[in-house]
């Protein structure tokens, strides 16, 4: 498995599928970007869930393992299938812990902050409830990304609902400039 640095982490919008995307290219060559408990952290506040105390290897495990769970989880939909019965559970229990609590902050910023004290705890409940209501809406929107080498899983949120990569600007623009130079490498030969 390759590592990167944790400034390529990347966000779609949904937060739990934002947690998948942190195992890059899982079909061609997997690249870990939570390799220490550092870069979960990192991750974390990327996403609006700072913890202030400090993570460790357990704290790691468990997210990477409610990561893994909800890729199973979201697959299993995008392809039709029923979800695994342990990743449902897994998924269902770290919802039922509090979820983070939303509130304004004296400089006027959304802030949140956990019930009882348990910030990784809450971060992981605002995780898994993010993957209940993607992984229970039926609408058909879940999606593998169709660029090379590319398999992230993505909820088409657009109008249409008839996106096809998990970013136009990385993947589409990918497949749009190599269907153009193919189509201009065709004109020219037939000149």
């Amino acid at each position: 498995m390759i590592s990167r640095p944790s400034r390529e982490f990347q966000l779609g919008g949904r937060l739990s599928l934002d947690l998948t995307w942190t195992l890059r290219y899982r079909a061609v060559r997997p690249t870990e970007l939570l390799e220490s408990p550092r870069d979960l952290a990192m991750w974390l506040g990327r996403v609006a869930l700072p913890v202030s105390g400090s993570l460790g290897e357990p704290e790691l495990s468990r997210a990477k393992a409610l990561r893994e769970a909800v890729h199973r989880a979201a697959s299993a939909i995008a392809e039709r299938r029923r979800i695994d019965s342990r990743d449902r559970q897994l998924i269902n229990r770290l919802a039922a812990e509090p979820p983070p609590a939303p509130s304004i902050g004296p400089d006027g910023k959304r802030r949140v902050s956990p019930h009882g004290g348990d910030e990784f705890g809450a971060a992981l409940s605002a995780i898994a409830r993010d993957a209940i209501d993607l992984l229970t809406a039926g609408d058909g929107r879940l999606r593998r990304c169709e660029g090379p080498r590319c398999s992230l899983l993505f909820h088409d949120g657009s109008r249409p609902g008839a996106r096809r990569w998990c970013a136009t600007t990385r993947c589409g623009n990918r497949v749009n400039t190599r269907t153009y130079r193919a189509r201009k490498r065709e004109m020219a030969d037939d000149d």
